[in-house]
């Protein structure tokens, strides 16, 4: 069976019928910002989509490329049709079957030959809007309603519960806000689509609308090398945590004004020393002290699988890996980090980071 490339692009106000020359898509729980650049002719046939359309393609779905095919189009400079906070979306796949791979907002028009357009993921909705708050008593989770208020971000039911003493935002916009977070609270901080998530790495535990979990929690992609991937893997380096000897030391400050310690790791192993802001909370803190250390020293991989667009992965899942091959050591089921997906006119590639081994 042959395997034929589609995709259907909105940007703004327009679809386009392929006509994409090259288009990368990259996310990462330990990055913030998703972002996606697309290349496009300087020339190109294009529709205008109003709202009749738009309810159509509401009800029959925007992976469906009949919606589109005998709509009139019109041959234009392209470059003039975009502009920064235009929506945008790409859904991909073969045959007919495509899955949405970036809902975002337009970041930037290059005006070059071809087109290059810089792409963000729903962190752009937090750019310009500064936020002046303060809190003597809060949670994470009090927090970031705060910041994505206005917006169309909604937060992921698995944030986990983190009080906060003395927090305040100065004037700061609230992706600012979002990365200090991450940095200075050692919180995994990303995006779903429009979806918000803060916590440990591997906590995001909701797989469906229903708000089912599975068995490790993640959702899951199954790569059987050699069969859905090749089988050869170049970069899926093997990586042990016995290699690195590590102690993660966390330090606050109690009531009492001394440092509280919490530490994970191997004794008499170097030790790395973060002081947590804003947080006494004893249970966040063993938590990111263990999960911290996981980052550092793990049992997997290091590296990327590499594959065609399907199947089908996010970050935030997890990876099983099938191989036949060396006694089936590198069979196992592993976290997956972040995702790079490239399309255009030399094909479709998928590659998934892969790290930590999740069973056992």
């Amino acid at each position: 069976m042959a395997f034929v490339l589609n995709s259907i692009s909105k940007i703004g106000r327009y679809s386009f019928r392929g006509g994409i020359n090259d288009l990368v898509i990259k996310k990462n729980v330990h990055v913030v910002v998703d972002t996606a650049v697309l290349k496009i002719p300087g020339l190109g046939q294009v529709i205008p989509i109003n709202n009749a359309i738009n309810d159509a393609l509401s009800v029959i779905g925007l992976g469906t490329q009949q919606a589109v095919k005998n709509m009139p189009s019109t041959s234009v400079e392209t470059a003039k049709l975009f502009k920064e906070g235009d929506p945008v979306a790409f859904d991909l796949g073969y045959n007919g079957d495509l899955r949405n791979e970036f809902r975002g907002f337009v970041r930037r028009v290059n005006l070059t030959t071809p087109v290059i357009i810089e792409m963000e993921g729903y962190a752009w909705q937090l750019r310009n809007q500064n936020i002046l708050a303060s809190w003597k008593k809060t949670t994470l989770k009090e927090v970031l309603t705060h910041i994505i208020q206005g917006t169309d971000i909604v937060l992921s039911p698995d944030i986990p519960t983190i009080a906060l003493t003395s927090f305040y935002i100065k004037n700061e916009s609230g992706l600012k806000v979002l990365e200090y977070l991450k940095d200075k609270m050692l919180l995994t901080v990303y995006f779903d689509d429009n979806v918000l998530y803060a916590g440990i790495e591997e906590g995001r535990t909701t797989v469906n609308i229903a708000g089912d979990k599975n068995l490790t929690g993640l959702a899951e992609v199954v790569y059987n090398l050699g069969y859905n991937c090749p089988v050869d893997q170049a970069d899926l380096k093997q990586r042990l945590g016995s290699d690195n000897k590590v102690r993660v030391r966390l330090k606050t400050r109690g009531k009492t004004g001394k440092h509280i310690l919490y530490e994970a790791g191997d004794p008499g192993g170097s030790i790395v020393e973060r002081i947590i802001p804003f947080s006494d909370d004893k249970e966040y803190l063993q938590d990111q002290a263990a999960a911290y250390l996981k980052k550092l020293k793990y049992d997997g991989y290091e590296g990327t699988i590499s594959g065609l667009l399907q199947p089908f992965c996010k970050p935030g899942w997890k990876a099983t890996i099938m191989d036949k091959r060396f006694a089936g050591a590198r069979a196992g089921t592993y976290f997956v980090a972040g995702t790079e997906v490239r399309f255009g006119v030399q094909g479709a590639e998928r590659k998934a980071q892969i790290t930590y081994r999740l069973d056992g």
